[in-house]
Order: structure tokens, then sequence, then C-alpha cells
């Protein structure tokens, strides 16, 4: 039985652009992810110490037609605003999916 899927996308930013782009992200992108029906939860991660520094984001969402209604009909296809765009020196085109079959957390 899967709990979640998580929807897996990868990309490089300068390391001085990072808090814009998450700033970015929490003002003018996080409140329309919020509003989809589905969606659980993301996280950013940064590679520690690496200039140009390799992020992932990580996306859970209730199901893929909940993913489907965040990236449209190819759902593997990755989703940059425009106004995004400038904080990636590289971004994946596409997104991978992962079955969350074991999440666990300290009582």
């Amino acid at each position: 039985m899967k709990d979640a899927v998580i929807r897996k996308w990868c990309a490089t930013v300068r390391r001085a652009d990072l808090d814009s782009w998450i700033e970015t992200y929490r003002t003018r992108v996080l409140d329309n992810v919020k509003r989809i029906d589905g969606f659980r939860s993301v996280t950013f991660l940064a590679e520690r110490e690496t200039e140009p520094c390799p992020v992932t984001v990580l996306m859970e969402w209730e199901d893929m037609e909940a993913i489907t209604r965040f990236a449209g009909d190819d759902p593997a296809r990755a989703v940059i605003p425009d106004f995004m765009a400038q904080f990636f020196v590289n971004a994946d085109a596409h997104a991978g999916f992962h079955d969350v079959i074991l999440q666990e957390a300290r009582a």
C-alpha cells in the first residue's frame, strides 16, 4: 500500500541565489501549489559546499492525479515559471516519481 507519491526534480542554482530562489518560490509559487487538491508538502534540498549548488525539490502528493493537476498532461514535465528560470544554472527537463513505502518520524 502506498501512502503518497513523491515528485523529484533536480536543478543547479548559484549558491548566492539560493535565498532569493527560496523566497521567490514562497512568495510567488507556494500559495498556488497549496491550492491544488492532493498537494501535501514540498522540501527543497541543497547540496552542501558545492558551487554551483545542486538542488533537489521533493513534492509530496496524494496520487498521480494530483500531480497531473499540478504539471498538466505530462506529469513528468518540469514546471518552471518564467520568473523562476533566472535562478537555474541548469535544470532537469523532467521529474521522477517515487512511491512512499515507509516514512517514520520521532514521536
